[in-house]
């Protein structure tokens, strides 16, 4: 069949040419376009990286998302400073799958919960508990796995003492995940060991010792003008990471504490944002190259 006048020749997608790193690791195309622009969309491709071997190394999937890649702030060794990373950790999903994968895991009982009280300005349960399954077969019986934890040791909370967006938004279910986690390492340590999950991590430090700068208290007084540098500083991100980090660095001091100290997760959340258009800028281009 003739083709109509008028009707423009068909275009072809730009090939991707995958990085050295991507292609030695046997990614295909399509599925490192899925990793970067849907799985981890805004990450580095040093970090997605990290991701696949990882999951290589743990015999997983690395497109049905075992794994997190986490911004935390990890103590540089020999000094007190610390500094943002991304850290891959694993997901509930991942350990899920490995107890499966042992062959005598046998699931566990369903949640029971304490009663509710106030913690960090979270009305939640005082403690979740499950028990645990798996199949000895030296014994030839079902071994059981006892376990509780409690919401104010597991809480992710902000400098301030108040629960961190994720638990104050959904504790019940946080709860229940590391409550799950920690039942699946007790079941299956082998198999899993004790690397803890993104979920239990979620706005934790790499480390337990305390940050190197100490806010004072008259950083908790919200400056003049707060609010709009707020918004100004969103509108910064959306240009991308070159004009935040300026926007940042033109930034009043007292501004900068004021968030810090009341929302330590918003810095790397502006960060991924900016950089989130950056890759976004580099895929189009790379697209229509």
């Amino acid at each position: 069949m003739a083709t109509p006048p008028g009707t423009p020749a068909p275009t072809a997608l730009a090939k991707l040419d995958l990085p050295e790193p991507v292609a030695r690791r046997g990614i295909n195309e399509a599925q490192w376009r899925t990793l970067m622009g849907s799985l981890y969309p805004g990450a580095r491709a040093e970090s997605v990286l990290m991701v696949l071997d990882y999951c290589k190394s743990r015999g997983l999937d690395p497109m049905k998302k075992p794994c997190h890649i986490v911004p935390m702030e990890v103590k540089v060794a020999g000094t007190d400073r610390y500094e943002w990373r991304d850290v891959v950790m694993p997901g509930i999903y991942e350990l899920r799958t490995t107890a499966q994968r042992t062959g005598s895991y046998l699931g566990h009982s369903k949640p029971e919960y304490g009663p509710a009280a106030e913690y960090a300005g979270v009305t939640a349960p005082e403690w979740c508990e499950m028990t645990f399954y798996r199949w000895n077969g030296v014994a030839q019986q079902r071994i059981e796995f006892p376990v509780r934890v409690y919401f104010r040791e597991v809480v992710a909370t902000k400098q301030g003492g108040k629960a961190n967006a994720r638990w104050a938004r959904a504790p019940i279910q946080m709860l229940e995940k590391c409550t799950e986690a920690k039942g699946l390492r007790e079941t299956c340590p082998d198999e899993i060991g004790g690397e803890s999950t993104a979920e239990e991590m979620d706005g934790q430090r790499a480390s337990d010792a305390p940050p190197a700068v100490v806010v004072s208290s008259a950083a908790l007084v919200k400056p003049d003008g707060y609010d709009d540098w707020i918004t100004d500083l969103t509108a910064a991100a959306d240009e991308g990471a070159a004009r935040f980090d300026a926007a940042w660095e033109a930034s009043k001091k007292e501004s900068r504490q004021y968030l810090m100290a009341t929302e330590p997760e918003a810095l790397p959340l502006f960060k991924a944002r900016a950089e989130r258009v950056d890759a976004t800028k580099d895929a189009t281009g790379d697209l229509l190259s």
